[in-house]
């Protein structure tokens, strides 16, 4: 599975993804911007899987991945991020971090598969119909 950088044509797309993908998505709008200023991941054509990196000059911080309901389960999520620490291992970033929902296990599963580690918890910090759940913080050596 090959992974590109995606940019600003691939932004309406993204934004489809993620709103298929998370209780609250982001605008086409927000994904053009992303795709100007940060490094964003996709594999498939049509686009089925993506993730968004934001970049300081010693570490990264995914700000979503997400995949299109109908082509989960298929490695597409783990090629983006593998993707996505290999170039920025290349550019000389140390860590890769990402924050995910408590309860979202089939997410978590994955980053603990990849190499990413449990660094912290905020409890309460993500919005749910019936509450709030705790965020979890994780870290990848790069």
């Amino acid at each position: 599975m090959s992974a590109r950088v995606l940019g600003a044509s691939d932004a309406a797309r993204m934004a489809q993804i993620h709103a298929a993908s998370f209780d609250r998505g982001w605008s086409a709008l927000d994904f053009s911007v992303y795709a100007a200023r940060d490094l964003c991941i996709g594999v498939g054509a049509p686009l089925t899987s993506f993730c968004v990196v934001r970049r300081s000059p010693t570490d990264a911080e995914v700000l979503t991945v997400a995949t299109d309901p109908d082509a989960r389960g298929q490695g597409r999520a783990a090629a983006v991020l593998s993707d996505a620490a290999a170039r920025l291992r290349a550019s000389g970033r140390r860590q890769l971090f990402l924050e995910v929902a408590e309860d979202n296990a089939p997410a978590r599963a994955l980053y603990h598969r990849l190499g990413f580690r449990p660094i912290g918890r905020r409890p309460g910090y993500y919005r749910r119909a019936d509450g709030r759940v705790a965020a979890v913080t994780y870290e990848l050596a790069l």
